[in-house]
């Protein structure tokens, strides 16, 4: 179920539920129908069992409502997809707003030029060189110790918690 979330003019949320008035409309053009259903089995009831002007009196009477509920379904299926659209355009600006927060996500400025950044990437590549370096420079007993493994995670968690604070901040 999709629940569009918006703030109002005091900084308050309110909950538009679109599916739940769409389920409302769509159980009313269900009431309406069946109760037309009733009026059409009337009707036929009464034109197969009374002849005359009586029958043709209570037929005039049948006739109304069922223009009258013609045009109730008529309003509410224009509801209805009042709704509907109202409901796709804000599920398109949602997804849009989603898009261009995703399409920023490995991107810093430098300026006003936004440069594409892989930073766990750019991390790995420089633990890699750091790690050709010591044992080109025949240092295993630095890259053996505890302390190189341990300092190499902290350094990827670092990456993961800024990847994470970069993800999520508000994009004004």
């Amino acid at each position: 179920m999709v629940k569009f979330v918006n703030k109002n003019s005091e900084g308050t949320i309110t909950g538009v539920d679109i599916h739940g008035r769409i389920e409302a409309f769509d159980q009313s053009v269900r009431s309406v129908e069946s109760r037309l259903r009733a009026v059409e089995r009337r009707l036929s009831y009464k034109a197969g069992g009374n002849g005359g002007e009586q029958g043709a009196l209570k037929g005039y009477d049948i006739h109304d409502e069922i223009e009258a509920l013609t045009g109730q379904i008529a309003i509410l299926v224009r509801s209805v997809d009042e709704i509907k659209n109202t409901g796709k355009v804000n599920v398109l600006t949602e997804i849009e707003r989603r898009i261009s927060k995703l399409e920023n996500v490995n991107k810093i400025t430098i300026g006003k030029i936004k440069v594409p950044l892989e930073l766990s990437g750019l991390i790995a590549a420089l633990v890699l060189l750091v790690t050709g370096y010591l044992v080109f420079a025949n240092e295993w007993g630095i890259i053996r110790s505890s302390y190189y493994p341990i300092s190499i995670g902290i350094i990827f968690g670092a990456v993961v918690i800024a990847k994470f604070v970069m993800t999520n901040r508000e994009t004004g």
